[in-house]
C-alpha cells in the first residue's frame, strides 16, 4: 500500500510565495508510483487547507502563485501510525498522513515550530529536527555556536527591537567603525533575501534598520566580505554527505528578484570551477557546519571563497528552495542524484530519523 506524503507549503512567512513554487516543483517530482501525494497549504493567517493536486489550492497564473479563496479548510488530528486530516467543511476525516514534506521557508515553518508540531503528531517529516530547523534559523545563534566550534563566520553586530535609541544607535556606530562599507542589514530569522539592504552610506543606515524590523524583532549588521559566494548542499543524517559546490555570480547580491523573479540578475555556476584541494575544502566545512548545528536530512550551505583562500560560512538553510533554478537541487545532480531520487532519499531519511527515535524509552520505571 502506497504511503501519503503531505507537501507543506505557503505559511505565515514573507517567503510565503517562495513555498508554493518549491511545492510546486516537488509535488510534481514525487514518485507518484510509490507515494500517494497530497498538498497541505496554510495560508497567511495560518488557516491550513486540502488539495489532492495542485491546481485544486494555487493559482499559477499570478507571478506571485496565490492560494485560491474558498478552499476546504483542514484540521490535522493525531491518530495510531500516522496524522488524519479533518475536512471543517465535511465534517469526517478524508485522508491519512504518513509523512510531512515541509516547504515553508522562513517564520513558523523552518524555525522548528512546524517541526515541533509534527514531532507531536509523531509522524516522520522530512528535514531538521526542532533544535536543528530553530538554531539554523536564527542567524545570530547560528554563528555564535559555529564560533564555539572554531568554523569561520561573517563579523556582525546584533540590533534587537526592544534596544534603547541609545543603544541602537551605538551599535551602529560600532559596525560602521569595525566593518565600514559597504554592510549587510538583514532580518535575523528570514531567508531567500526578503528585508535585506546592500548598504553603502551612512544615510541608508536607517532606511535599512527599518526595512529590515518589519520582518523580524531581531536584526543583524554584518561586515561585507569580498569574495566569492559558494554553495553547498548536504545530505543525510548522523553521516551526511556533501555535493559538488556551486557559485553565484551576481549582479550585486544575491537578491530575492535574482533568486525568483529574474534569470539574469544573477548566474549560477553548476558547479563552480573550483580545483579539487578547494572542492574538498568547503565539503569538509559544509559537512563540520551540518553536525555543529545539530541538521538532519537536508541543508545548504553558504559561505565566502576569499582570493588567500579563506573560507568563511555566511549562513544555513534548513528548508533550501526547490524550483527549476534552485542550487540544492541542482547542485546534486551534477553530483549524480536527479531530482526524483533525490526526493526520495529525502522520505527515506526522514523515516529513518523518526524510527531511531522511536527506539528511545519514553517512560522511567
Amino acid at each position: 500500500m502506497k504511503k501519503t506524503i503531505a507537501v507543506v507549503c505557503g505559511g505565515k512567512s514573507g517567503e510565503h510565495e517562495v513555498s508554493l513554487r518549491s511545492a510546486f516543483y516537488v509535488y510534481n517530482n514525487l514518485d507518484k508510483k510509490k507515494y500517494q501525494v497530497v498538498i497541505l497549504a496554510i495560508d497567511k493567517k495560518g488557516n491550513w487547507f486540502f488539495g489532492r493536486n495542485f491546481k485544486d489550492l494555487v493559482d499559477t497564473r499570478d507571478l506571485l502563485w496565490k492560494l485560491k479563496p474558498h478552499l476546504e479548510e483542514i484540521v490535522l488530528l493525531k491518530s495510531k501510525n500516522g496524522s488524519q486530516i479533518l475536512s471543517l467543511k465535511k465534517k469526517k476525516i478524508i485522508t491519512k498522513i504518513n509523512i510531512f514534506f515541509p516547504l515553508i521557508h522562513g517564520t513558523y515553518g523552518e524555525d522548528g515550530c512546524l517541526q515541533g508540531f509534527f514531532e507531536l503528531l509523531d509522524v516522520p517529516y522530512v528535514g531538521a529536527n526542532v533544535i536543528g530547523s530553530a538554531v539554523g534559523m536564527d542567524k545570530e545563534v547560528t554563528k555564535k555556536i559555529l564560533m564555539i566550534d572554531k568554523i569561520p563566520v561573517t563579523k556582525f553586530v546584533i540590533i534587537k527591537r526592544e534596544d534603547s535609541l541609545k543603544e541602537k544607535e551605538e551599535k551602529i556606530k560600532t559596525a560602521i567603525k569595525q566593518f565600514d562599507f559597504p554592510l549587510f542589514i538583514k532580518p535575523v530569522s528570514l531567508g531567500s533575501s526578503v528585508g535585506i539592504t546592500k548598504v553603502c552610506s551612512k544615510k541608508d543606515v536607517k532606511r535599512a534598520i527599518k526595512e529590515a524590523f518589519q520582518y523580524d524583532h531581531k536584526i543583524i549588521i554584518e561586515k561585507f566580505v569580498k569574495g566569492r559566494e559558494i554553495e553547498c548542499s548536504v545530505l543525510g543524517n548522523d553521516n551526511p554527505k556533501a555535493s559538488l559546490p556551486g557559485e553565484i555570480k551576481s549582479v550585486d547580491f544575491y537578491s530575492y528578484k535574482a533568486k525568483y523573479l529574474d534569470e539574469h540578475e544573477a548566474k549560477l555556476l553548476v558547479p563552480a570551477p573550483l580545483d579539487k584541494k578547494q572542492i574538498a575544502q568547503i565539503q569538509k566545512l559544509s559537512i563540520e557546519t551540518f553536525k555543529a548545528l545539530e541538521l538532519k536530512g537536508m541543508a545548504r550551505i553558504d559561505c565566502f571563497l576569499k582570493s588567500n583562500g579563506q573560507l568563511i560560512v555566511n549562513e544555513v538553510n534548513t528548508i533550501p528552495g526547490f524550483t527549476q533554478i534552485s542550487m540544492y537541487p541542482k547542485l546534486w545532480e551534477v553530483s549524480g542524484i536527479k531530482y526524483s531520487k533525490l526526493l526520495d532519499k529525502l522520505v527515506q531519511l526522514a523515516i529513518e530519523s523518526h524510527n531511531e527515535k522511536n527506539k528511545l524509552r519514553f517512560s522511567y520505571n
